[in-house]
């Protein structure tokens, strides 16, 4: 039975020793240059701060883009709405985002990945825009794989459950997040590349 194509951004499941997501987020601020926001989007850290905490924006998909976290709410806009479902890009507000390096998060595939893949290296990809009802991301993991320290994703395994065909496309897959921004640059690379190179 094919697997039901629902992209949704990544969705933090657990820790990498095992343990589940405990829930903890950062708050962070969104200005009105920052694009449409969804949960389950990967966001930058700008380099900046407003009222005390980070200031982020929509991270890039593709080789070589940093990823600050992964926005998992937002907090209510009495201005807008007090149901917040997605931040459009002419307004601000606050987001609550995951900025944890050691968190792994489930994430569909756009195409075919497979056992071999287990251990290789990701890029996300924007081929869906997030759903304004929902306030649902549209991105995916790109099923183009390589041992490349430059993308954005390490595939650390499949999601283990009855509805989820590994074998098929739109496929479930574990991740790390390759290019945190709070991880060191690896010496090792040259200093040009931020993550582990898949193995």
């Amino acid at each position: 039975m094919a697997n039901v194509d629902n992209p949704h951004g990544l969705t933090p499941i657990e820790h990498i020793n095992g343990n589940p997501w405990n829930g903890a987020t950062r708050r962070c601020r969104v200005d009105a240059t920052a694009g449409d926001l969804f949960v389950g989007d990967a966001v930058v850290w700008n380099g900046a701060g407003s009222g005390g905490y980070p200031e982020v924006n929509e991270a890039t998909a593709g080789d070589g883009n940093k990823i600050f976290g992964v926005i998992v709410s937002f907090e209510p806009q009495p201005a807008n709405s007090l149901e917040t479902l997605y931040i459009a890009s002419a307004d601000s507000g606050w987001a609550n985002v995951c900025v944890d390096p050691d968190v792994v998060y489930m994430i569909q595939a756009n195409g075919v990945v497979g056992d071999a893949d287990i251990g290789q290296n990701a890029v996300l990809v924007a081929d869906h825009s997030g759903d304004t009802t929902t306030g649902i991301s549209g991105t995916e993991m790109n099923a183009t794989t390589a041992a490349n320290a430059s993308y954005q994703l390490t595939i650390i395994g499949g999601v283990d459950r009855a509805d989820n065909d590994l074998t098929l496309t739109h496929a479930e897959w574990k991740v790390l997040i390759n290019l945190h921004s709070l991880r060191a640059v690896d010496a090792n690379a040259g200093g040009t590349a931020e993550g582990a190179a898949g193995v």
